[in-house]
């Protein structure tokens, strides 16, 4: 959903996207279930904002953790997928129902999008990129980023899905939303 305006503004500008990871749900921690009332009322506002850019998009439970798709956008931004990745594993988990911690998903849509799945396999068995996930969740702590999607511009930043307006506001400097430094 927050990467619709960031797509369009991209392409508007010529603007080039760097992908860093964060986790909702962290590997090895277990966050308590919210009651259904939390869940209804939240993807009430999702639902929402997702049709206005003509997104179906549906409340996942297949996936509690997201760590081995964020080492796979790693692999994929090696290879020259990141943006297509991306967009084949938030359809994967927002109008799918598909587990995006699961290497066999993963798998399949690594080699949807054109990237080697036996090379991809190897990847997110052997933990290639974990560090790599690990050090962008160190640098979110540092920021103090605490939810997503986040956006950041130079020294600024916003949290929260953003219209596209805003983000040309961010990208301009017009608005300080929140010091990163």
């Amino acid at each position: 959903m927050g990467k619709v305006p960031l797509d369009r503004l991209a392409k508007q500008k010529g603007i080039e996207i760097e992908w860093k990871s964060f986790e909702l749900r962290p590997e090895g921690v277990e966050v308590p279930e919210k009651s259904p009332e939390y869940y209804e009322q939240a993807w009430r506002s999702v639902r929402q904002f997702a049709a206005r850019y003509g997104l179906q998009m549906n409340l996942n439970r297949q996936a509690k953790h997201s760590r081995k798709a964020h080492e796979g956008a790693k692999f994929a931004e090696q290879n020259g997928k990141s943006d297509e990745y991306h967009d084949a594993v938030f359809r994967a988990q927002f109008t799918e129902d598909k587990n995006i911690d699961d290497i066999d998903t993963l798998v399949n849509i690594a080699g949807q999008i054109g990237l080697d799945p036996q090379s991809f396999r190897q990847a997110l068995e052997s933990r290639q990129f974990e560090a790599q996930v690990l050090a962008d969740t160190d640098l979110a702590a540092q920021y103090g980023i605490s939810a997503i999607p986040c956006f950041v511009v130079g020294n600024r930043g916003v949290m929260g899905v953003q219209t596209e307006e805003a983000l040309q506001r961010l990208l301009e400097g017009k608005d300080l939303y929140m010091d990163v430094e």
